[in-house]
C-alpha cells in the first residue's frame, strides 16, 4: 500500500475541515429552511460524537452521533426542509466541528483524516438517496412506508459508501488488506445498523410526539447495547484467560518465553494482511495462543523417557483445547499446525486450513529467530526453501510483506515467494 507523504497528509487534513465546513455552510444556505434548526442538529451530532457506544475487536468506532445523523433527514421534513441540503449542511458543519475536537486530542492525521472523509461521503450519499427517493416515487404511499423503503434503501447506500471508502483510502504503510478492512466494517453491522435504526426510529417519532420520541427510540436500543457490552466484555475476558494458560509452558520453562504472544502478533497480523474475515482472525489468534498448550505434557518423566514428535506436541495441545466445545473447531486447526500445506503430486490440501498454515508459519518464524537464533532474513529464506511443500508460500509471502512494512526487512531482501 502506498506510503504517502507526511507533509501532504498534515496539508490534506487540515484541509478537510475547511472543505466540509465549507460544504455544510453552502449546503445550509441552500436548504431553505430556518438556519437555527440546522445550527442545532449540527450542535446534537457533535454532543453525540462525544458518547462512545462501542469499539469493537476489529477497530472500529461507533458514537451516539451515528444515531442523530441518521434521524436528521426524518425530522428536517417536518420542519419545512426535504431537500438534503439541509442535513448534509448540518452534518458537514459538525463534522469539522468534531475534526476540530479529536485534532486536539492529539489523534493521528493518518486515522483521522480517512475516518472523516468515509463518514462525510457516506452520510452525503445517504441523506441524497432517502431526500429524493422520499419526494419521488414513493411520496403518495403511506402507512409508514413512505419513510421505510427510503429509508431502508438509503442506509443500504450509507454502508456500501463507506466500505468502499474504507477499504480504498488508507494513508501510510499499513498491516491491513483492503478485504479485511471491507469485512471489518461489515463484521459490525450489527451495532452499525442499531444506531442508524435508533435515529430514524427517534425521526420518524418526532415530528408527531415531540421529544417523548427520544426515550421510545433509545429504550429498545438500551437493550441491544446492553447485550452488546457485555458479549465484547465476555470476549475480552475470555481472551485473558487464553492468554494466561498460554503462559503456563513458557512459565514452566517448557517453551520459550513469549513465544504464544510474539505468535500471535504474528498470525493475526499475517491473517489480516491476506484478507481474512474478522471471525477467522479470531479463531487464529485463539489457536496462535494455544497451539503450544500441549508442551505441558512434557512435565511427566516417562513421556520424556518414550520421546515425542511434533504431531504428538501437536495433538495433546488440540486435546486440551477441545476441552473446552467453543474452541472445538480451534482445536482441530492445531491439531493440523504441523501437517504439510500439500502432499507431492497435489496443488493442495484442502484439509489443511488456511488458519493451520498461518499458525505453522508464524510459529516458525519465531522459534527460528529467537531459539535458534537466526536473523530475520535467514529464517525467512529457510521458510522460503521449504514452501515447496511444508510452507504455504502465500502466508510465507504475506510475512515477508509483514517485516517489510514493519522495518525488519528491506524491501529488495527477499523476493516474494507467492505461487
Amino acid at each position: 500500500m502506498a506510503n504517502w507523504n507526511p507533509r501532504v497528509v498534515i496539508f490534506v487534513s487540515w484541509l478537510f475541515p475547511v472543505v466540509s465546513g465549507a460544504v455544510g455552510l453552502y449546503a445550509a444556505s441552500e436548504a431553505g429552511g430556518n438556519p437555527f434548526y440546522i445550527a442545532v442538529a449540527a450542535a446534537a451530532l457533535v454532543i453525540g460524537s462525544m458518547f462512545n457506544v462501542a469499539t469493537s475487536n476489529s477497530g472500529n468506532r461507533f458514537t451516539m452521533g451515528l444515531a442523530v445523523a441518521a434521524a436528521v433527514p426524518f425530522v428536517f421534513p417536518g420542519l419545512g426542509m426535504v431537500e438534503p441540503s439541509g442535513s448534509v449542511g448540518a452534518f458537514g458543519i459538525g463534522l469539522a466541528v468534531v475534526w476540530a475536537l479529536r485534532h486536539s486530542r492529539g489523534e493521528d492525521h493518518r486515522e483521522l483524516l480517512p475516518i472523516m472523509v468515509r463518514r462525510l461521503g457516506g452520510y452525503v450519499v445517504y441523506a441524497v438517496v432517502y431526500s429524493r427517493m422520499r419526494v419521488g416515487l414513493f411520496a403518495d404511499l403511506d402507512g409508514g412506508w413512505e419513510d421505510l423503503f427510503p429509508f431502508a434503501v438509503a442506509v443500504t447506500a450509507w454502508l456500501t459508501t463507506e466500505v468502499i471508502i474504507r477499504a480504498l483510502f488508507v494513508l501510510g504503510p499499513r498491516e491491513l488488506s483492503r478485504s479485511y478492512l471491507a469485512r471489518s466494517l461489515l463484521h459490525d453491522l450489527n451495532v452499525f445498523m442499531g444506531l442508524s435504526l435508533t435515529g430514524a426510529l427517534f425521526g420518524e417519532l418526532f415530528n408527531p410526539i415531540g421529544w417523548w420520541a427520544l426515550p421510545i427510540a433509545l429504550l429498545p436500543y438500551s437493550f441491544a447495547h446492553s447485550a452488546f457490552k457485555r458479549f465484547q466484555e465476555t470476549k475480552t475476558t475470555y481472551r485473558q484467560t487464553i492468554r494466561a494458560l498460554a503462559r503456563i509452558p513458557e512459565v514452566s520453562g517448557l517453551g520459550i518465553d513469549g513465544h504464544a504472544d510474539r505468535t500471535t502478533d504474528m498470525a493475526t497480523s499475517i491473517a489480516k494482511e491476506m484478507g481474512l474475515g474478522p471471525a477467522q482472525v479470531d479463531e487464529v489468534e485463539y489457536a496462535a495462543l494455544m497451539h503450544d498448550i500441549g508442551r505441558v505434557s512434557l512435565s511427566e518423566p516417562q513421556i520424556l523417557k518414550m520421546g515425542y514428535t511434533d504431531d504428538d506436541l501437536a495433538r495433546w495441545s488440540a486435546e486440551i483445547i477441545a476441552e473446552s466445545p467453543y474452541l472445538e473447531r480451534v482445536a482441530e486447526q492445531v491439531r493440523h499446525q504441523y501437517d504439510s500445506y500439500r502432499k507431492p503430486g497435489e496443488l493442495d490440501d484442502p484439509e489443511i486450513s488456511d488458519v493451520s498454515r498461518i499458525i505453522k508459519v508464524a510459529a516458525a518464524y519465531d522459534w527460528k529467530v529467537h531459539k535458534s537464533g537466526m536473523s530475520p532474513l535467514s529464517a525467512l529464506e529457510e521458510l522460503h526453501t521449504g514452501a515447496a511443500y511444508e510452507y504455504d508460500p502465500d502466508v510465507v509471502a504475506s510475512l515477508r510483506r509483514l517485516l517489510e512494512t514493519r522495518g525488519v526487512l528491506r524491501p529488495t531482501s527477499v523476493r516474494s515467494g507467492a505461487r
